[in-house]
This record gives structure tokens, sequence and C-alpha cells, in this order.
């Protein structure tokens, strides 16, 4: 017998994989929320001790949601999925985090949201995210979590600076 579709999946990936075959070679055509974390968050790739890490390790995800703005940008996408759950269609929703490799940024966001969203707000809370998952307790989602690429080699890639944010002057 199969189980019906998951009412939200959630698949991490990193973009630098898109080669990639299997089912969710094409999630991002099929997306209907997607999250690219390449450009404006923290990358723990940059770090030599963090590099050869992934989402599994505390330093990681520690890393990543400390990061400014992405406990913000999980919070406004769980918004984000709360919408669409309110609509009128109940059709399973599709949500892809994004970032170059796909060990760091995506999957850890994606673990952090996947608890969000099935509303286990104790797990969420180690994310400082149990606010957030309030919203979802005691809606009994099915919520399915996908790591296209978190178990693949580290990609050799030249690495960037690191982003310097600046404050805005004050007036």
């Amino acid at each position: 017998m199969t189980r019906p579709p998951a009412d939200v999946t959630i698949v991490s990936v990193g973009r630098l994989h898109d080669d990639a075959e299997g089912e969710h070679a094409d999630v991002l055509t099929r997306a209907t929320i997607a999250l690219d974390l390449r450009r404006h968050f923290r990358d723990p790739h940059v770090r030599a001790d963090l590099r050869q890490l992934t989402a599994h390790d505390q330093a990681v995800r520690d890393t990543v949601l400390d990061t400014p703005g992405v406990r913000q940008l999980l919070a406004a996408t769980a918004q984000q999925i709360e919408g669409y759950l309110a609509g009128p269609t109940a059709a399973p929703l599709t949500v892809v985090t994004q970032c170059a490799g796909g060990r760091h940024r995506a999957a850890a966001t994606a673990m952090a949201l996947r608890a969000v969203v099935a509303g286990d707000a104790e797990e969420a809370a180690t994310y400082g995210l149990a606010d957030t998952a309030e919203a979802f307790t005691g809606r009994s989602l099915t919520v399915d979590l996908v790591h296209r690429d978190l178990d693949k080699a580290v990609v050799d890639r030249p690495l960037a600076a690191p982003l310097h944010h600046t404050q805005p002057t004050d007036l």
C-alpha cells in the first residue's frame, strides 16, 4: 500500500549538484517555494574547520542559524506555508532550500523548517524557532524532509570572500 503524498515536502539541494539524477533532480521546477541562500547568508564552507562537516553537526547548524536574517527568513517562510495551506486547494507543497554544495546552509535550514512545520516546538526550540512552530502545533501535517546532496563529497571550489554587511548611518 502506498502512502499518500506529504502535506509539505522540504528538499535541500546544492546548486553545484544540479546535474544530479533521480527523483529530486528537477525539484526546483516543481517547487512551490524556493529559498536561495547562496548570496545572502554566511557560508560555513569558507571555514576550514566546518568544510568537511555537514548539517548533522551542531557546529554547522549553530553557524547557519546564528547568521543574521536566517531565523527571520525561516519564520517568513513558515508564514508563506501557512498561506498556501489556508488556500482553497489542498495540493501538496514542495519547499526547496538551496545553497552551493547542499551540505551546510540548505540542509540546516531545511531541518529547522521541518521542525517548525511539523509543529515540533521542542525540536524547533533547538533552532531558536519555538514560537514559530506554535502555529503548526496540533495540525498533524505530514512533513517529509529530503536532503538531495547532503551526503555528497565536498565540492572543490574557490572560496569567496565573506560578505560584509554595512549598517545604515544615523540620519
